[in-house]
């Protein structure tokens, strides 16, 4: 997938974002209708929830709009490039998931690392410096995330 503007660039985080979020509110709402939000599990979800939703309002700071078809080009390539969390809270939930604090962790962790790794690809082939300069903050955010959840998993 290439992205050539800031605004792709921004439109694609937005989505990635925005996938997370969806997904962290799904396995809440599961959680929820086992009776299992007094769990710790149930706290991380919610606070990796917050995270992306921080990072959404971010990143949508930046985003001033594209028109439809280019949206849905940029929003096909992400689908057929699978970075956004493929399979959802079910593909989620075969790994594991809901299993334990741990396996969520785990999980997030390599979906930090996938955004890390695609927003830096992004930024290597972006046409424009300000691009390359926005997709790299991007994936600087994404990696502190990812150190944190790291730092989660060891704690």
């Amino acid at each position: 997938m290439r992205v050539t503007s800031e605004q792709e660039a921004m439109y694609i985080a937005c989505a990635m974002e925005s996938s997370a979020v969806q997904l962290y509110s799904r396995a809440m709402q599961v959680l929820e209708g086992q009776g299992r939000q007094e769990e710790a599990l149930y706290r991380s979800i919610a606070a990796m929830r917050l995270e992306e939703m921080s990072h959404l309002s971010r990143f949508r700071s930046f985003y001033n709009g594209l028109d439809a078809d280019t949206e849905n080009q940029l929003m096909l390539g992400a689908v057929a490039d699978g970075i956004l969390f493929e399979g959802g809270l079910m593909g989620a939930a075969r790994a594991g998931v809901l299993k334990d604090v741990e396996s969520m962790l785990s999980y997030a962790a390599r979906c930090e690392a996938t955004s890390v790794e695609k927003y830096r690809e992004f930024a290597a082939n972006a046409q424009s410096q300000e691009a390359r300069e926005a997709l790299l903050a991007i994936a600087a955010e994404e990696a502190r995330h990812l150190t944190e959840l790291t730092e989660q998993a060891k704690g």
